[in-house]
C-alpha cells in the first residue's frame, strides 16, 4: 500500500495507515503517542533525545561526512522489496570528494513495527529523529569495520515490516547524518516463501 504513495503524501499516508489499519503501527501507549505527536520522549525509560547532534572533535554535523548506499537490495522510497526471512544485505561506500572522508566502520540496526527500541511510525515519518536519539555513540547497534560491506540477518519475522538502517563512520567522529529511504534506510517486508520480489527491476 505504501509502496505507490507519492513521496509528498507519504507522511499523511503513513499516519492514516497507522491510525486505521494496524495496531502495531499505532500503539496506544502514552509514550508512543507522544512520539507520534513530535514529543522528545521516544520509549519508556529512555533518555530525551538532544535537539541537535552532539558535537565532538571534528563536528559530525559538518559536511562532508562519510556515507554509504545499500546495493542489494537498492532502497527506493516508492517501492518496497519483499525478502526471505534470512537475507544478506550488501552496501558500498560512496566515493568521497577529493580529501573527503572515507568510511572506516559501519553501524547498522534492524527495526520492526513491533519493536520497542524506537517508535516505528516516528522512524518512517521523521527518520532524522532516530539519529538524534542514538548519535553519536549508537549504543546497541552492530559495528563492523570498513572492509565489511554486507550483513546477513536471520529469521526475520514475516508478519511485520522492517527498516534496516546503515550509518557510515570515520575515525574522526564524523558519521552519516543524512537519512534517506533511497540510500541508507531500507524499508522492506519479509515472506517465508521461496519467491522473492526485490521491487526494483520486476525480476523474481
Amino acid at each position: 500500500m505504501l509502496a505507490r504513495v507519492p513521496v509528498r503524501l507519504l507522511p499523511l499516508a503513513l499516519l492514516v495507515v497507522a491510525w486505521g489499519c494496524s495496531q502495531a503501527l499505532a500503539p496506544t501507549a502514552p509514550e508512543r503517542a507522544a512520539a507520534r505527536a513530535g514529543a522528545t520522549t521516544t520509549v519508556t525509560g529512555s533518555p530525551t533525545p538532544p535537539t541537535s547532534f552532539p558535537g565532538t572533535e571534528g563536528d559530525p554535523t559538518r559536511s562532508p561526512v562519510p556515507s554509504a548506499t545499500f546495493s542489494d537490495p537498492r532502497p527506493n522510497h516508492l517501492l518496497t522489496p519483499t525478502l526471505v526471512s534470512t537475507f544478506t544485505f550488501k552496501w558500498s561506500p560512496n566515493v568521497p570528494a577529493p580529501s573527503g572522508p572515507t568510511p572506516t566502520r559501519y553501524r547498522y540496526k534492524l527495526f520492526d513495527e513491533h519493536g520497542t527500541d524506537f517508535d516505528f511510525v516516528t522512524l518512517l515519518v521523521r527518520p532524522d529523529s532516530l539519529l538524534r536519539f542514538y548519535a553519536p555513540a549508537f549504543a546497541g547497534w552492530t559495528e563492523v569495520n570498513g572492509s565489511v560491506t554486507q550483513a546477513t540477518l536471520q529469521n526475520m519475522d514475516p508478519s511485520v515490516s522492517h527498516v534496516l538502517v546503515l550509518i557510515a563512520m570515520d575515525d574522526h567522529g564524523h558519521f552519516d547524518n543524512v537519512p534517506s529511504f533511497d540510500r541508507n534506510f531500507l524499508f522492506f517486508r519479509v515472506t517465508p516463501a521461496l519467491v522473492v520480489d526485490r521491487g526494483n527491476d520486476g525480476t523474481r
